[in-house]
């Protein structure tokens, strides 16, 4: 945890002495990006972060109760545990309160771990309490307000206080890994209406049941597969290898998710989906943890925005864990209090899996915030709760950093939660699979117009074979995209003929650039952890001041199917051109790999009989002994002749509703060669460990035994 340090002062300032909060300012809070000063009524909502008592304790029990082969394995702490031996004191906690209530501020919340007070006031107060000015600055593209000097606290309060969030717009810069629309652009929409239904889209045809069931020749005699419509529960299912209708459903176990806002239509969509992809009921409970602020929409903070969100996690954890209950903890609007929520799911023990499908884009945030949040993910491995994390969609970041900046995302960089990277999948007829159905039909969605694609393809019909057993991979690779534009015409014609299996395309494809993909490298924040020791140690971040794996922390750790482009069908409530009504699209991104493998660790537990906490040392010490049941992911076994990963050839919309004002075509390199992150042989820093080859990696995961346990070198 960050400690404060006393600064020295003279003259008149010698009677207030103070203590600086250093690692409260963010790095770009740079003098030449400032603007102005935020307005004194501005409101500030704060987290005052307290650390733990006795931090070295702490990592060394978080160590021995999620290690197998520690004599404390397995003995996690309760939550009344935990508070005893780590959280703050109750003197500490009650001094840091009257401190912010003298200074004007209106206390919201403070949790029973007594981790952070949650304040509200106004700039000025702010200001005052902690010694420095708010201005405005520009960064990232927006005005964000932070801090013009290193916020400080009163001196007796040194080492009692070891950050402020919330000064700064840092919570801002939080994105959703999910991606749809046109191109797989981000899921917000600038037209979004506020607190409605999010903006309808569908999948443009033709698109493919399954992969490589329609194609296309290009001119140069090429034929590529054109992307499937969105892979439905069934053949996610088979992908992985979830063919036990008993042991393969995440029984008894509780998942919960966090996003931002909560979507009114959740159960019914969820349910109708469901019922239409032979899933079981869902058992979906939604709440708003203790101190989230309540205020009215703006702007930058549209509910709507991140319904699609939370469906996407609904189903998608539903999909691999179809009878674990569903748990959804909100935020406020968009961007706000994600480390409120988390810590309601923590100290409360309300679910031994949590998925996180947002994160900021790269490490660029105040260390005060992530030593702070990345304790109450310390917390989680102390009590047995496994966090599962989206490694971020834009690749090693240069998309956004540049050349020679890569960089991996916070949270996902965090050594205490399980990191999940993005693959693209080739799903194809097989064997085997299982069912589940709830025996109920569907209640009938209001009435759909004729440009619908819902029941395309008879994807919605439960009797079609998408949505029946009988799926498995032919590959997976990993997920960067690389897009090329194609104009030129498809024949037959798309607009009046999509059930055709075989296209040929008369034009040019344009020069491919990189579009999104899973993220990954090597954290600058944190040191490699004992449990990537000898795995990740080769592994090196390609940019201009090289870093290995044995100086950090290697991201990710282990992947599912991400690519929007081989992407998952979701049903949701949306607003059309002609009505607003459940309907049927393809998204991916990492927001999709997280809550799968958050459902399958769920099935994890159901087969061990037991809840088993923090996966990583399991999942590394299964690639170590248990490779087989690991899908190495490695693009240079799928290579073409020319030396290319596969691609396919993906329709839109224009509209993203129909055909009727026309089409656009891409070519899309599935794995792109010009990303620093890329699949091969074993571990790599696109796709960690692998994916799950079947379900026998489940069960490995219960029973798997890894080298020696030492107490000592839990991280360096």
């Amino acid at each position: 945890m960050a400690t404060a340090a006393t600064l020295g002062t003279t003259g008149a300032a010698a009677a207030s002495p103070r203590s600086a909060l250093t690692s409260s300012q963010p790095s770009w809070a740079q003098a030449k990006a400032l603007r102005g000063d935020a307005a004194d009524s501005d409101v500030v909502h704060a987290r005052v972060y307290l650390p733990w008592r006795d931090a070295a304790g702490l990592a060394a029990t978080a160590k021995a109760v999620s290690t197998p082969g520690s004599p404390s394995y397995g003995k996690f702490l309760s939550p009344q545990q935990f508070r005893a031996q780590y959280a703050p004191s109750q003197q500490d906690v009650s001094a840091v309160q009257k401190w912010l209530r003298d200074a004007g501020f209106s206390i919201a919340e403070t949790p029973d771990n007594g981790h952070y007070v949650s304040v509200e006031g106004t700039v000025a107060q702010a200001e005052a309490a902690f010694g420095t000015q708010l201005g405005l600055y520009s960064a990232y593209g927006r005005t964000l307000r932070a801090a013009e000097s290193v916020p400080s606290v009163p001196s007796e309060l040194a080492g009692v206080v070891s950050a402020v969030v919330g000064l700064d717009d840092s919570a801002d810069l939080i994105v959703a890994a999910a991606r749809k629309g046109d191109e797989g652009a981000k899921e917000t929409s600038p037209s979004q209406v506020h607190g409605a239904p999010g903006v309808g889209f569908r999948v443009g045809t033709p698109c493919s049941t399954y992969y490589g069931q329609k194609t296309v020749t290009l001119g140069d005699k090429r034929v590529e597969p054109i992307a499937p419509c969105g892979y439905t529960p069934a053949q996610v299912r088979g992908l992985y290898g979830l063919d036990d209708p008993a042991l393969d459903t995440g029984a008894g176990q509780t998942v919960a998710f966090v996003g931002a806002t909560a979507s009114p239509t959740l159960v019914q969509d969820v349910t109708t989906y469901s019922r239409l992809h032979n899933l079981p009921d869902p058992s979906i409970s939604q709440v708003v943890a203790p101190g989230v602020f309540r205020h009215p929409d703006t702007p930058r903070q549209v509910p709507g925005d991140f319904y699609g969100e939370e469906t996407l996690d609904a189903e998608a954890i539903h999909t691999t864990a179809p009878a674990a209950k569903l748990l959804y903890v909100a935020s406020s609007n968009a961007n706000q209090d994600f480390d409120a929520s988390i810590n309601k799911i923590v100290d409360k023990h309300l679910a031994p899996i949590i998925s996180i499908s947002y994160g900021f884009g790269g490490e660029a945030v105040p260390r005060g915030f992530i030593n702070s949040l990345d304790g109450t993910f310390q917390q989680a491995v102390a009590t047995g709760i496994g966090v599962f994390v989206s490694s971020g969609d834009d690749g090693d970041d240069a998309i956004d950093f540049g050349k020679g900046n890569e960089s991996v995302d916070f949270y996902a960089d965090s050594p205490n939660v399980t990191a999940v990277g993005g693959t693209s999948a080739a799903i194809v007829k097989g064997a085997g699979g299982s069912v589940f159905s709830s025996g109920k039909t569907a209640d009938a969605p209001p009435a759909r117009s004729t440009a619908s694609n819902g029941g395309l393809y008879g994807i919605d019909d439960p009797k079609n074979e998408v949505n029946q057993p009988g799926w498995t991979r032919q590959f997976e690779v990993g997920w960067q995209t690389e897009l090329a534009p194609a104009k030129g015409t498809l024949t037959p014609d798309p607009s009046t003929t999509i059930d055709a299996t075989s296209y040929a395309f008369d034009g040019t494809i344009g020069a491919g650039a990189f579009q999104a993909g899973g993220g990954g490298g090597i954290s600058r924040v944190f040191p490699q952890p004992s449990y990537q020791q000898g795995i990740t140690d080769k592994v090196v971040q390609p940019n201009t001041s090289p870093i290995d794996g044995t100086q950090g922390r290697a991201v990710p750790d282990i992947s599912a199917v991400a690519d929007p482009n081989t992407g998952f069908r979701v049903g949701q409530t949306q607003s059309f051109t002609d009505g607003t009504y459940y309907d049927e699209y393809r998204i991916g991104g990492t927001s999709l790999s997280a809550p799968l493998m958050a459902g399958m660790a769920a099935v994890a537990n159901q087969r061990a009989g037991k809840d088993l906490g923090f996966l990583n040392p399991r999942i590394y010490a299964a690639y170590s002994t248990a490779k087989p049941t690991l899908y190495d992911v490695d693009a240079t076994t799928v290579k073409d002749a020319k030396g290319e990963t596969p691609k396919v050839f993906r329709v839109n919309f224009v509209d993203s509703e129909s055909g009727a004002n026309g089409r656009t075509y891409s070519l899309r390199t599935l794995e792109s060669p010009n990303q620093s992150l890329r699949s091969g042989p074993g571990y790599d820093t696109a796709t960690g460990v692998g994916t799950p080859a079947s379900d026998q990696f489940l069960q490995t995961l219960g029973t798997v035994r890894p080298a020696p346990y030492t107490p000592t070198g839990a991280s360096k």
